[in-house]
């Protein structure tokens, strides 16, 4: 299963509410915790209950942050991915209530917290 099967079938992660993003500059190295994967589900029979998650995005070439940082926080509307050429991911995570981060990289795993 490719990541982008992975988050897809996390519904784009709909709803989860990002408690963290963490810069690192000397690695290119951006990592994203969400409080609960399975938020696209929450409050349906199917719901398995919360499970937290990072997402660590390595060989970062493009970072993009355009959300409002005085609101209560940030939320995932939608994730979208594509590919740019065959070893490298771009991602658009679309913020509720507005905004959005775009990360292009070269690999993105998931780390259970």
């Amino acid at each position: 299963m490719t990541i982008q099967d992975r988050i897809d079938s996390l519904g784009g992660l709909h709803d989860a509410i990002i408690m963290s993003l963490a810069w690192s500059a000397d690695d290119r190295r951006l990592r994203v915790a969400v409080d609960d994967v399975n938020s696209n589900t929450f409050g349906l029979p199917e719901y398995p209950g919360p499970i937290g998650a990072t997402f660590v995005f390595s060989g970062v070439t493009r970072l993009e942050v355009n959300a409002d940082l005085a609101s209560q926080g940030m939320m995932v509307y939608e994730w979208t991915m594509s590919r740019k050429g065959p070893g490298t991911h771009v991602s658009r995570i679309a913020l509720s209530p507005g905004g959005e981060v775009i990360v292009e990289c070269r690999s993105i795993e998931i780390a259970g917290d």
